[in-house]
């Protein structure tokens, strides 16, 4: 306790340097939460993506990305197309269930760059099985130009039912709009795949998504194997094998954006350790004193150990509440800039710990050099300290 009171005096006697110390570990742990809060949130929409649909195994053309986020998934990294005529052929093998050919285009709608998928209506419900239409619409059928429209995407661009959508220069007609349910196909649209190919004069697919009998991992590798010996120039992928690509690629923007942040944790980290040093050389009569009159080394060296804890603490809290406003900034801009449809940004519970923990860290290390020269030090060296 004595040591925690000495620690909180020392930071309010010396108010302009503590303010300095705070603000470099708040805006540290600011720009940490800001960038990482990117990749958290690309990560945490990538895995509701994926586990919303009811695909098991995923057929792409071999140099595909395994990624099913728009413009940074498959669209846009190939040309390469998969012959529709597979579809009647993997629906023969063996425990396939259903066989769902996609095709996705990249459309601007209201500055926004938005997927719109291609798929037949009668698989919609069985791979996309957690899409609700919201009453009075209704599914676009095969034979016509008709789209739905995902929640957010129509809330934030006031699109109605028979509201015209123009997909690459033929309008199609708002026929549903989605409930919204939290994912990325709150974000999408949706026509028929025989629409889809038309107007993009395609001769092929991009994807094709296969249920099994029974969606386990021992039979959905049993089957992605047949698959791959019948179409051998492709990627015939499981839904753990596509979920884990789409992990590495997410892990690789962690790892840029956290690499980035690193920078300014080195900062603070200066910052508190220069602080700490200019306070204890100043202080080192004061130690001695301390020490002459009954103080332990312990009780000098946790005294240093709280002080800097305490500043990058108060820095850490102002620094979660900077970075929560930065990382809103930073996906507004991100969204402008890209022009995409759909928030990328999310501030997790783990993003928050992981500040915590950075705020401790910083703190720790301001504060070891400085601890140890004082506890190192005997009672005359400080005493006859200049």
């Amino acid at each position: 306790m004595i040591a925690l009171q000495l620690a909180i005096k020392n930071v309010s006697r010396k108010k302009e340097r503590s303010l300095l110390t705070i603000i470099g570990v708040l805006l540290a742990v600011g720009s940490f939460i800001s960038l990482l809060s990117v990749a958290e949130g690309l990560f945490d929409r990538v895995n509701r993506e994926i586990n919303v649909r009811n695909a098991d195994i995923y057929i792409l053309p071999g140099d595909a990305i395994e990624l099913p986020t728009g413009p940074i998934g498959t669209l846009g990294f190939t040309s390469n197309v998969l012959d529709p005529k597979w579809v009647t052929e993997i629906s023969g093998i063996e425990r396939v269930t259903h066989v769902c050919p996609i095709y996705r285009i990249q459309q601007k709608i209201r500055n926004q760059t938005v997927i719109i998928w291609g798929i037949n209506a009668e698989d919609f419900p069985n791979f996309f099985h957690g899409f609700r239409i919201a009453s009075g619409g209704r599914m676009f059928q095969n034979d016509s130009k008709e789209i739905v429209i995902g929640g957010n995407l129509a809330y934030r661009n006031r699109i109605n039912l028979q509201t015209p959508i123009v997909v690459e220069g033929r309008p199609f007609e708002t026929v549903g709009i989605g409930v919204p349910q939290g994912g990325l196909q709150d974000y999408f649209c949706f026509i028929s795949l025989k629409s889809a190919m038309e107007v993009k004069n395609a001769i092929g697919v991009q994807e094709i998504w296969v249920q099994v009998d029974q969606s386990v991992p021992a039979v959905r590798r049993q089957v992605a194997q047949e698959i791959k010996k019948k179409y051998s120039d492709v990627k015939v992928m499981t839904a753990e094998e596509y979920l884990g690509s789409a992990h590495d690629y997410i892990n690789f923007a962690w790892l840029l954006q956290f690499a980035i942040a690193a920078i300014g944790v080195l900062i603070a980290m200066t910052a508190a350790m220069n602080t700490m040093l200019m306070s204890t050389y100043e202080r080192i009569k004061e130690f001695g004193t301390l020490r002459a009159i009954g103080g332990s080394r312990f009780t000098v060296f946790l005294m240093i150990f709280l002080e800097s804890l305490i500043l990058c603490f108060l820095g850490g809290l102002g620094g979660m509440l900077l970075g929560i406003m930065g990382s809103h900034l930073f996906d507004d801009a991100i969204q402008t800039l890209l022009q995409l449809s759909f928030p990328l940004a999310k501030i997790t519970s783990g993003l928050l710990i992981y500040a915590v923990l950075l705020s401790a860290f910083v703190g720790v290390v301001g504060a070891i050099i400085p601890a140890i020269i004082v506890y190192r030090m005997n009672i005359i060296d400080a005493l006859r300290w200049e």
